[in-house]
């Protein structure tokens, strides 16, 4: 690509001069969270944990196949 494509110097100059005029301070409101029950909670908690426990196994999986695969490659 040339450099035509990437320029914006026209849309620039025709930028109205509301745009330089200083942005209004944004607020952020936060809600509190909503009371989860304590078994729902639980459950999130024992799911939670079970990922985490396949991540790691698939972590290992993952090694042992490109284990596999860079050993099959070097091999003749």
């Amino acid at each position: 690509m040339n450099d035509v494509a990437y320029d914006i110097s026209y849309l620039l100059e025709n930028e109205p001069a509301t745009a330089t005029a200083a942005a209004p301070v944004l607020r952020v409101a936060k809600a509190a969270p909503a009371a989860v029950p304590l078994g729902v909670a639980a459950a999130q908690a024992a799911l939670a944990r079970e990922l985490l426990q396949f991540a790691e196994a698939h972590e290992e999986w993952i090694r042992q196949y490109l284990h596999t695969q860079s050993s099959a490659q070097s091999s003749p």
